[in-house]
């Protein structure tokens, strides 16, 4: 079907990719494991500048040759254009090594076509390689956005996350022992990260992210072990104690401040934790002495937007606003945005920035006539700062806020 189908390169588009997702990704699929390869061109706004759209689009082409070359051996692969500046290559049943193999050729023909082009001063271009075993949709895509980001920090502009594998020596077995008895034990804590407005100088709020802290002291940041609490069937467990410890026994040191906490999309997805928040909620109500905002990740609130909006009732109740993390353009569709009105989107700093002029245009006439803010997320230096200023966006959070 058209729809599916990516005008320039002809390649298929995020929305088949999603679509398919589903169906590759479910349980009882010999396809729900392989390599997920995220790859990322920059700057793709300059390139159009000094060689003409023209001549940029046959440079997709080819690069879209490329993509086909080295994996037509793959069975059941999906090369998708996902917009402006981003591809994604899925490979069902692939090992690690066989996926860097095709990864490293990919690079080298890619980097051969920018220096013909005469792209090599303006164009970059990223790969991210996401092992995946077991993940839902949601999972798969979030954990290929983080290691295409860490491509991007990459000296060899690659970066790739074996499947099962962690930074840290330690295996599941273990670090789900050390996680359970964090849980059973409450021995977990936030880390407080700004989101600021930089044209006022203020504090928007504190966004609280969760760690862990083993029996040896050993502290484990949220990235490190989200993905094996849900792999293990603990996300359910740690976020409804996670919740009412936040109510029960308030952070006193927060005391007049307002902050954020993020729940997942598997979490959410249980009809129980909303009962069991619901609780909490009525038990604890008169507790908080600083003010909260629950965030909802954009992926849930599109797809269950009724789901949502039970939740933006039930916190409303308690003075609690909602925000949206992850935000991206589903299929050119805010209604539900407009129907949910949340306090703010937060989106991904590179990806405002790539947006095309009309998209943005569309998506910032839509924020402003509902007032829900747009923050951009890990604004991590200078060039990305000044790019959303240019954007006239100066709501922001990342690593950036400590040099200002």
């Amino acid at each position: 079907m058209q729809k599916y189908i990516d005008e320039t390169t002809k390649l298929k588009n995020r929305n088949y990719f999603t679509d398919k997702l589903f169906n590759y990704l479910h349980k009882n699929s010999s396809s729900s494991f392989g390599v997920n390869i995220l790859v990322a061109l920059d700057d793709v706004k300059r390139a159009n500048q000094e060689i003409g759209y023209l001549k940029v689009d046959d440079f997709f082409l080819k690069i879209a040759e490329i993509f086909k070359l080295h994996t037509h051996n793959i069975d059941d692969s999906i090369i998708a254009r996902m917009n402006g500046s981003e591809f994604c290559l899925f490979l069902p049943k692939c090992s690690d090594k066989k996926a860097l193999n095709i990864a490293k050729k990919i690079q080298n023909d890619v980097e051969i076509l920018i220096n013909e082009t005469k792209l090599n001063q303006s164009i970059q271009f990223y790969l991210g390689l996401y092992g995946y075993n077991g993940d839902d949709v949601s999972k798969l895509l979030s954990c290929s956005d983080e290691v295409l980001k860490k491509a991007k920090l990459s000296k060899n502009k690659l970066y790739q996350k074996v499947l099962n594998t962690m930074d840290e020596v330690i295996s599941i077995d273990k670090f789900k022992d050390i996680i359970t008895k964090a849980i059973d034990t409450n021995n977990f804590y936030f880390l407080s990260f700004k989101a600021v407005d930089t044209k006022h100088k203020k504090v928007l709020h504190n966004r609280l992210s969760l760690s862990l802290k083993g029996d040896d002291n050993t502290v484990y940041r949220y990235n490190q072990f989200i993905s094996i609490v849900e792999k293990t069937g603990l996300i359910n467990k740690l976020y409804n104690n996670v919740l009412k410890s936040i109510f029960k026994t308030p952070d006193e040191s927060l005391n007049s401040f307002i902050c954020s906490l993020r729940l997942p999309y598997n979490y959410l997805l249980l009809d129980a934790n909303y009962e069991n928040l619901q609780e909490i909620l009525n038990t604890y109500k008169n507790n908080l002495a600083f003010k909260l905002i629950i965030e909802i990740p954009n992926s849930f609130a599109y797809k269950y937007l009724e789901k949502t909006k039970l939740y933006k009732v039930l916190l409303k109740k308690y003075n609690i606003s909602i925000g949206i993390y992850e935000f991206n353009i589903e299929n050119d569709d805010y209604n539900y945005l407009q129907d949910l009105k949340p306090r703010y989107i937060k989106s991904e700093a590179n990806y405002i920035i790539s947006l095309d002029e009309e998209i943005f245009s569309n998506l910032r006439t839509i924020i402003d006539n509902t007032t829900i803010d747009l923050i951009a997320t890990d604004v991590k230096n200078k060039y990305i700062l000044d790019k959303l200023e240019e954007k006239e966006i100066h709501l922001i959070q990342g690593s950036i806020i400590n040099l200002l």
